[in-house]
């Protein structure tokens, strides 16, 4: 998708006399202002109430924020409430090329907030965009690359809402051509859209949820202390990893860092090739891998091992599950820093159904698997 649109930049570049469209420059804090996410708040305020915010992960995963990726809190009229139209961006990520991802808001509903690790972004009323070509040309190569120079942190990366608001934006001068091109896009990401619907089906079939006298899986209810241990070893010894939304699993020598290794390691978890890593920080909840590595990996995260006969690939893909996601969440400690020694339940408590067979596990976890190439196949359109 993003080659597509640099592609037609390109065009533009080499062939203005003979391509029709003409493109133009603008600063995004020429055409729009910024607003902040929810503020003030603490873990009891979240999981209730009439109000609605958007989460962090639905601004990172969709170029249009998916409206159903939303969570309950209390309605506040101090707070900033989103409109049709809006841009999010995250502010903060594990490595540069994460950070910065955006998302635009195309519902019209009441009492909807942004959460607080993302900013606002509202085009002024003189300014008309097309909403989709927005989105998607926020999420194009050279965008991305602008918003990646911007990165600052050392163990997280952050950017400046000023900052952004300085980078140039290309657009069509015509809106009927931004909507051509967003009519495009839309297209691809719908196509994408069936994929990952194709993805949860299967996955509620397999669970049982529809019946099929032909599907012989047997399936159970059991705690997660059942199939995993979790590690807990520590030792400033061995490779640095480091666990990534979109990257999974790296070496912190791959990714494209700007920063040394942290000075002290001696409370880092180790982790095993096999094991399951999890991002169990509140905001990127979601985030999980099969270590393909045997080293050492942040304390905030949580590894856990598992038994004989359990599947890591089957429940690499279960942790991701947003029934999963949200069970985290409402049993979670604070808002950034608490991990997994969860608020109600500890992690081992938690119960969570899986097929008895390990066969099973593995084909469901290979399906799920090659579900989730294709869908990375057609993003790389």
């Amino acid at each position: 998708m993003e080659c597509k649109i640099q592609k037609l930049h390109e065009n533009c570049d080499k062939n203005r006399s003979s391509f029709s469209i003409s493109w133009e420059q603008r600063k995004l804090g020429e055409v729009g202002k910024t607003f902040t996410g929810l503020s003030g708040k603490t873990s009891d305020d979240f999981g209730h109430g009439e109000g609605r915010f958007v989460t962090y992960m639905n601004v990172f995963s969709n170029a249009i924020a998916n409206p159903a990726m939303v969570e309950p809190i209390e309605i506040d009229a101090k707070q900033s409430t989103v409109k049709c139209g809006d841009v999010f961006f995250t502010t903060s990520s594990e490595t540069p090329d994460e950070v910065g991802m955006s998302s635009i808001w195309l519902q019209n509903e009441e009492n909807i907030y942004l959460n607080s690790f993302c900013f606002g972004y509202r085009l002024d009323e003189n300014n008309k965009i097309d909403y989709s070509c927005l989105a998607y040309l926020l999420r194009a190569k050279q965008f991305r690359k602008d918003i990646t120079l911007l990165a600052q942190g050392i163990s997280r990366y952050n950017i400046s809402k000023n900052k952004v608001m300085e980078i140039l934006i290309h657009i069509p001068e015509d809106e009927s051509e931004q909507t051509k091109i967003g009519q495009i896009f839309l297209q691809l990401d719908n196509l994408i859209t069936l994929h990952q619907r194709k993805f949860k089906h299967y996955f509620l079939l397999l669970r049982g949820k529809f019946y099929d006298k032909n599907l012989a899986i047997s399936w159970e209810q059991r705690k997660f202390e059942y199939y995993f241990d979790e590690r807990n070893e520590r030792s400033g010894i061995g490779e640095l990893i480091s666990v990534t939304i979109n990257s999974g699993i790296k070496k912190f020598s791959e990714l494209n860092r700007f920063d040394s290794k942290p000075e002290d390691l001696s409370k880092y978890k180790v982790v095993h090739e096999g094991d399951i890593a999890y991002n169990s920080m509140r905001m990127w909840q979601g985030a999980s891998g099969i270590s393909p590595y045997t080293g050492i990996l942040s304390p905030a995260y949580t590894v856990i091992t598992p038994k004989y006969n359990v599947s890591s690939l089957f429940f690499s893909y279960l942790l991701k599950r947003p029934r999963m996601i949200h069970l985290f969440e409402i049993n979670s400690q604070g808002l950034t820093k608490d991990t997994w020694n969860l608020k109600f339940l500890p992690f081992s408590q938690i119960e969570t159904w899986a097929p008895e067979d390990y066969d099973e596990q593995t084909k469901i976890g290979t399906l799920f698997q090659q579900l989730d190439n294709l869908i990375t196949l057609h993003l790389r359109l």
